[in-house]
């Protein structure tokens, strides 16, 4: 199978778990908050209507364009260095680009955006969800490729040494 044709799969892959919980949380929101771990996890339901913490409350379709316009240039960024791009960059691309759709989607059909992970019982932290996930596992390897690149410098082992 093709790297293009793994992308799209995997991407679209991400999306529909992303969406699949989703919907599940939204059927079963009046049986939550439903405890995992005692003292650590549980999941619950809350309507989002900012972006990263609640922030920008009220400003959904400004934040679907911004997030869209992100998307199409990373897209056309992929498209232009495809053939130079690695496995790792491309694989932080997916992820990170799958969580923004999954955003996107609840931005766009309910106005909001489902986060039902929640930590607050072991740490002051917001709610969130598999798509904010995948946008944060996206990043992290999208930074470690880009540490890792080869741009064929030449450093000397002992170069700090006179």
């Amino acid at each position: 199978m093709s790297k293009k044709i793994s992308f799209i799969l995997s991407t679209v892959v991400l999306v529909i778990i992303d969406q699949i919980s989703k919907y599940l949380i939204i059927i079963n929101k009046n049986k939550l908050p439903k405890v995992i771990i005692n003292n650590i996890l549980k999941v619950n339901y809350c309507e989002n209507r900012g972006i990263a913490f609640g922030i920008g409350e009220g400003t959904v379709q400004l934040v679907s364009i911004i997030t869209i316009v992100i998307i199409v240039i990373i897209l056309i960024a992929i498209y232009i260095n495809y053939s130079k791009i690695d496995n790792k960059m491309l694989l932080g691309s997916c992820v990170m680009i799958a969580g923004g759709i999954g955003n996107l989607i609840d931005r766009i059909f309910r106005l909001y955006v489902v986060d039902f992970i929640d930590f607050s019982a072991l740490f002051n932290f917001p709610i969130f969800n598999f798509a904010d996930i995948c946008v944060v596992i996206g990043v992290i390897i999208i930074g470690i490729a880009y540490l890792t690149i080869d741009r064929g410098e030449n450093i000397e082992k002992d170069s700090c040494k006179k």
